[in-house]
């Protein structure tokens, strides 16, 4: 019985190991698509507060908007 919950165990370790580099893997990936939309949402921000800006100045030059 003892040999029995000491491979248990060790199986169990080894799979929480794997589990855990899983969920690490995900973590790493989420996290580069979190940048990059965060990185594309400050491009969006800065290009439709220029717009702004200029419709604010009433300025007559019309800005290029980049997509």
């Amino acid at each position: 019985m003892h040999k029995a919950v000491v491979k248990y165990f060790r199986q169990r370790s080894l799979y929480s190991l794997a589990e855990l580099a899983r969920f690490q893997n995900l973590s790493n990936e989420n996290n580069h698509k979190i940048k990059t939309i965060q990185e594309e949402l400050s491009e969006a921000i800065q290009r439709i507060s220029a717009f702004l800006h200029s419709m604010a100045d009433d300025s007559t030059t019309v800005p290029v908007i980049m997509l």
